[in-house]
């Protein structure tokens, strides 16, 4: 009975989304997928695999994805570093652009009452054969809500993301996410968000609308 209910409304929220979204294509949006393979080795090294693919509802068309593979290696009960490496394809110009971006993590965790928190910090060198190499700052947090409820309805988490460039100094993107784990069992799970995602090449700050579903699997 509850993995009817729960496949209903996931059915129903992709659905509505879906129809939302259509009728934003003109106001900037996308549509997200990602997807993650986590292996762990022992209790504290692991390795995820990860893959991520954006659909422009304004061009109707996939206009970038990336592929990444990240080492983590926990030092103590709050502290881990992450050490990984990012494949992009970007389409521009009726044509795919790849670049490269080397990542270093540092991750803080948080367990207060019936929250879990993560504050991350990442340092990032993106490669590309049109542009000069890019070095960046991102700070990433992320809050689940409820985590020891028994409650079986899908939990509610929130998370941002702060990207600063280096090479000129600025902040350049900020993403707001609001999400519910709609599937978590012991070795996978399934999460639907949305996300308000402000960004800027230039002084003018532009605004998209996304709408996302990411696929986890825990080996």
């Amino acid at each position: 009975m509850r993995v009817k209910f729960t496949g209903l409304l996931l059915f129903l929220t992709i659905f509505g989304f879906s129809n939302c979204f259509a009728q934003l294509g003109s106001d900037g949006s996308y549509l997200w997928n990602s997807t993650s393979i986590t292996y762990s080795f022992n209790d504290k090294t692991e390795l995820a695999f990860g893959n991520k693919d954006q659909y422009s509802n304004q061009i109707d068309r996939l206009e970038y994805y990336h592929f990444e593979l990240i080492g983590y290696r926990k030092l103590t009960s709050k502290f881990s570093l992450g050490l990984g490496v990012r494949q992009t394809e970007s389409y521009k110009s009726g044509g795919w652009i790849p670049g490269q971006t080397y990542l270093f993590y540092g991750i803080l965790f948080f367990n207060p009452f019936d929250i879990k928190i993560k504050f991350s910090n990442r340092l990032t060198a993106k490669v590309s054969k049109t542009a000069d190499t890019q070095y960046g700052l991102d700070n990433i947090s992320n809050i689940d809500f409820f985590t020891k409820s028994k409650c079986r309805f899908p939990k509610p988490y929130l998370m941002d993301e702060l990207f600063s460039n280096l090479n000129s100094g600025k902040v350049q993107t900020v993403r707001i996410y609001g999400g519910f784990h709609v599937f978590k069992k012991e070795h996978w799970g399934i999460d639907l968000y949305y996300c308000n995602w402000q960004t800027r090449s230039t002084a003018d700050w532009k605004a998209y609308n996304v709408l996302g579903i990411s696929t986890k699997v825990r080996i």
